[in-house]
């Protein structure tokens, strides 16, 4: 009988204070297994099939460089993943991107948004610290935690539109091999959103749940038994 006691009173102590347990939700679009390497210069013809098949905007190139009718690269898409209802203690955003110029003069971001809130200020700061030269793929990682309510419905909504200067490659007539145009064309490779979630918070200041007080009482009634019949 002793034995039984012991169990009881050892699993109510282990239940007293329960672990929690952590999920990994991710995201992607387009194509995150494109070879790729960040600081790579890739082709237009490796570019292609690596777009081909893919979803908008991460399936073709983005605006227009040429001239005086040229476009910025402009695009929105959709993360959709089921709605949450464990915490969620983080999250991120990873981007892989081609030819954003981001060393040109200037911010080459316009907008970045994340469900309707601007972090463009951040995003410009990523691109600028980081890569950026002429058709050279990078990759970004910008931290979304202080969002991490507003992905509890299952979907992120996601915009990142580009601006001038760019930065091409001088054919011709220069006195630098690249220079700056007005509009800033890009190629956009993949999106990937990894939410961190936590199954079950820990009770409050260390405080166990009513289930484990209730084992934890047994346990200790056992073990006064236990005591008062080895002392008769």
């Amino acid at each position: 009988m002793k034995h039984v006691f012991g169990t009881i009173a050892t699993s109510a102590c282990l239940l007293a204070a329960p672990a929690a347990q952590a999920a990994l939700i991710t995201s992607s679009l387009g194509n995150t297994a494109s070879g790729f390497l960040d600081g790579d210069i890739p082709s237009l013809f490796a570019i292609s099939p690596v777009q081909s098949g893919q979803a908008a905007p991460f399936d073709a190139a983005l605006g227009n460089e040429a001239g005086i009718v040229g476009s910025n690269a402009a695009g929105s898409w959709t993360h959709t993943f089921g709605a949450i209802s464990d915490p969620i203690v983080s999250a991120s955003l990873e981007i892989g991107l081609i030819d954003h110029d981001s060393q040109a003069s200037g911010d080459q971001v316009a907008l970045f948004s994340v469900d309707g809130v601007a972090l463009t200020t951040e995003m410009n700061l990523l691109l600028e610290g980081h890569g950026g030269a002429t058709a050279e793929f990078n990759t970004y990682t910008i931290d979304l935690t202080a969002l991490a309510a507003s992905f509890a419905d299952g979907s992120a909504d996601i915009t990142l539109n580009l601006q001038g200067p760019g930065l091409t490659p001088c054919l011709f007539g220069c006195t630098t091999p690249v220079i700056e145009t007005t509009f800033n064309a890009a190629y956009y490779i993949f999106a990937t959103l990894i939410i961190q979630t936590r199954d079950t918070p820990p009770p409050p200041n260390g405080v166990p749940e009513p289930t484990s007080l209730a084992l934890l009482g047994l346990g200790m009634g056992a073990l006064a038994w236990r005591r008062k019949h080895r002392t008769a």
